[in-house]
Parts: structure tokens; sequence; C-alpha cells
């Protein structure tokens, strides 16, 4: 069954335009200890992205990308990478991920493994389609919204 939706959740997304995905993730290191668990929301809108999740906000125009921690009060921002397959740098490497299996309740599991060794599983549990595109000022962030005292880190 794995890699026989290869590409699958890929499209379904794709032909849906804007959208919004529920997921839950995991990265384990090579020798399988859990490094990270989070759950959140993935919207993509072409190939501009914005995930919410209980650990950072990660927002990209397809241009610049900029990743948001509020627990360590800091901004990170940098060019895009769309060529990566680190899926905090790149969602869209994780869902053209060749190990997807789509379950019988309708959810994706996809796991990846990242050139850094960590194993990423996630858990897509909904898909849904937005009537009506997202502003393009959804995929950025708007620096003077955070806390005064948040660290920036400009790397462009």
């Amino acid at each position: 069954m794995w890699g026989q939706e290869s590409g699958v959740l890929l499209e379904k997304i794709s032909q849906m335009g804007s959208v919004t995905l529920e997921y839950a993730m995991t990265a384990n290191s090579s020798d399988g200890r859990l490094l990270m668990e989070q759950r959140g929301t993935l919207d993509i809108q072409q190939m501009s992205y914005r995930i919410t999740s209980d650990l950072l906000t990660i927002v990209s125009d397809g241009t610049t990308r900029w990743l948001y921690s509020p627990k360590s009060e800091e901004l990170v921002i940098c060019s895009a990478d769309d060529s990566s397959d680190d899926p905090l740098e790149n969602p869209f490497s994780l869902l053209s991920s060749t190990s997807v299996e789509q379950k019988k309740d309708g959810s994706f599991k996809v796991v990846h493994k990242g050139a850094n060794g960590y194993i990423y599983t996630v858990l897509v549990t909904s898909i849904s389609s937005k009537e009506t595109s997202w502003e393009a000022s959804y995929f950025t962030l708007n620096i003077d919204s955070l806390p005064a005292d948040v660290i920036i880190t400009d790397l462009r």
C-alpha cells in the first residue's frame, strides 16, 4: 500500500485551489528518539503557505519565509526554498512524499525521511477547500503585529 498513493495527496490539494489541512506531526531522530510533536493547520494557495501550530507559525509567499516562535520570542526571515526536503522549510516536499497511505477514514499518513536523517510522520486528518482565495497579505507576516521584544534575524 505504501507508495500507491504517491502524488495523490498533492494532486488532490492542487485541484482544490485554496486549501486548509489539519495535521498531527512527529519528528524522530534516525535512532528513534522523539524530537518533536506538533498539531496544527496548513493553509495552501499555489506556492504560498501558512503553517500554524502549537509551536510555530511559518508563513511563505513563495519568495520569503517567516518562521516565528512565540515561546522563544524569535522571528527568522529568509528566502523561501522550494528545493528543500525539510517539511518546516518546504511543506510541499512532505506532501509529495513517496510514502503516503490513504486510510479508510479518508485521512492520509505520510512518512518522510529528511536529508538530516529525521523521520517525519504526519497524519493529515482533514482537507477542506476555501471558497474564496486568501488575500496575498495572508501569506506574509506583519512584523509590526509582533511583541516589541521579539528578536528578529533577517537572513535574506
